[in-house]
């Protein structure tokens, strides 16, 4: 009876932690870790473009994208996902950044969502998702 409990608990805490897409969500236990962090360990959280000196860092709510020039001076923040929108597959988070040209800055959403950002401007564009 005692191991039909703990199957029942366990099988509790799967339902909960399921998202409406069928994948497991992260739990609050470790709040104080970066979301992408959390979602994707081997995530590449910044880049910086050598030939401006800016350098950009996903914010540890893993959704937004904020750069610096220089001298640390912060020139913009972005919520990427609330701008182009969720993925279709994956966590909704940022999980690669890499300077792709000097002036931009390309970015992978969840499992495959990528999105290219304009350096100097913020401005954001959604490629696609494979």
């Amino acid at each position: 009876m005692r191991s039909w409990l703990a199957i029942a608990a366990f099988c509790s805490v799967l339902l909960v932690c399921t998202d409406t897409h069928g994948g497991l969500t992260m739990s609050n236990a470790n709040a104080g870790e970066h979301a992408s962090l959390q979602s994707y360990p081997d995530a590449v959280l910044t880049a910086t473009d050598q030939s401006s000196g800016i350098t950009v860092t996903v914010e540890p709510n893993g959704t937004s994208l904020a750069a610096k020039d220089g001298a640390g001076k912060q020139l913009w923040s972005l919520d990427v996902v609330k701008q182009v929108g969720k993925p279709h597959t994956g966590f909704p988070v940022i999980r690669y950044v890499e300077v792709t040209a000097p002036g931009t800055v390309s970015i992978v959403v969840g499992k495959s969502q990528s999105v290219e950002i304009d350096l100097k401007s913020g401005k954001a564009k959604l490629l696609g998702e494979n």
